[in-house]
């Protein structure tokens, strides 16, 4: 039963499911970083109309929205067309499963799994599903709003990328709590600082051949009562020759959110608010704003995936996802060998053919 709330309102009575025009009726299920956010971004979608929320304190949801003590109690709610989850990635991966038995459309934040053997695991029940779902992306955004915008002079070609992700591990984007435990996430200030970044630096140069890589705790009381990483640092090498170079940081100053590549003559810079093109000498060749915010245009796309059902395109991600997801365990199997490791090992151990990206 939903639990007492001080402006709770009832939900509104149901509509017929899929009604052109009318706005998708949507569960939450989120905590941690992200849920401030979402809720703000769902406060100003008009596409979407919240019937409940479970997962977070009822003090800190949607103002107004049935809370529930129990996310199962939410997902059997009548009228309910879809899920909205931002949690750690093991219960997401059961909500969205519960979810897709009932019909119903799932939204999520990457990352997919904790590891790319239960990601492919996701990856294959959504292709099989007929409902949409939708891992959130990133490199969708930039791609729609500016790349495709941009004057290039000529062939990228990058030979060299370098990514700086650091947060203050309270504000990220991804569901890792400052204090996660790997037994419930996918990592930490790697997985959830750098997730964007890694996603974007992927769609431009592919998997690495190798992966070097160290990890650590850093922080003074910080990560108490956890066992992921506070930095992360990491070389991938390509098979081309071309190298990238990877740092992500938790509470390490300067807070920053940068992906640059470069090639023979050109060179791009991607941060949280704006893209860059450079020339071989440091001239500005252009310079875009991203506009809006991530998460509001990334509801509003799921909105009308689910109005229009457009599932491939809302899976258009999902393997690039999964290629995200065995960078990461590259990362900590290297950190934990101490030698250079290939994240093609796991798509051979898992029999799935390696990423088109």
């Amino acid at each position: 039963m939903p639990s007492p709330t001080n402006n709770e309102r009832k939900p509104q009575g149901p509509a017929s499911p899929g009604r052109p025009g009318g706005p998708v009726r949507v569960g939450l299920v989120a905590d941690g970083p992200p849920l401030a956010r979402l809720v703000a971004a769902l406060d100003t979608c008009l596409l979407l109309q919240p019937l409940g929320q479970a997962g977070m304190p009822a003090a800190a949801g949607l103002r107004d929205v049935p809370h529930f003590d129990d996310p199962r109690t939410l997902l059997a709610q009548p009228g309910l067309e879809a899920i909205l989850l931002a949690t750690a990635p093991r219960q997401d991966s059961g909500l969205a499963a519960m979810a897709a038995e009932r019909g119903l459309h799932v939204w999520r934040l990457p990352p997919l799994a904790r590891n790319f053997a239960e990601a492919a695991e996701v990856v294959t029940r959504a292709r099989q599903l007929p409902t949409i779902c939708r891992v959130a992306s990133w490199w969708e955004y930039v791609t729609d709003h500016v790349w495709h915008e941009l004057p290039w002079p000529g062939e990228l070609a990058p030979r060299f990328s370098d990514l700086r992700a650091s947060a203050p591990a309270a504000a990220g984007l991804g569901h890792e709590a400052p204090a996660g435990r790997g037994a419930d996430t996918a990592g930490g200030a790697l997985a959830c600082s750098g997730y964007a970044l890694l996603e974007a630096l992927l769609a431009v140069r592919g998997l690495p051949d190798t992966v070097a890589a160290a990890v650590g705790r850093y922080r003074k009381g910080g990560g108490a009562g956890g066992d992921t990483e506070d930095a992360a640092v990491a070389i991938l090498r390509y098979s081309d020759g071309g190298a990238a170079v990877i740092r992500a940081t938790w509470d390490m100053q300067p807070f920053e959110q940068q992906l640059a590549h470069h090639g023979p003559a050109l060179s791009v810079t991607l941060t949280e608010d704006e893209v860059q093109l450079t020339s071989w000498d440091g001239s500005l060749l252009d310079r875009r704003p991203l506009p809006g915010e991530f998460l509001a245009s990334e509801l509003l796309r799921f909105a009308e995936f689910v109005r229009s059902q457009a599932r491939d395109r809302a899976a258009a991600p999902l393997e690039r996802h999964l290629a995200v997801s065995a960078l990461l365990e590259t990362v900590y199997l290297s950190a934990r060998t101490g030698y250079p490791e290939s994240p093609r090992k796991f798509y051979q151990v898992q029999g799935w053919p390696e990423p088109r990206l």
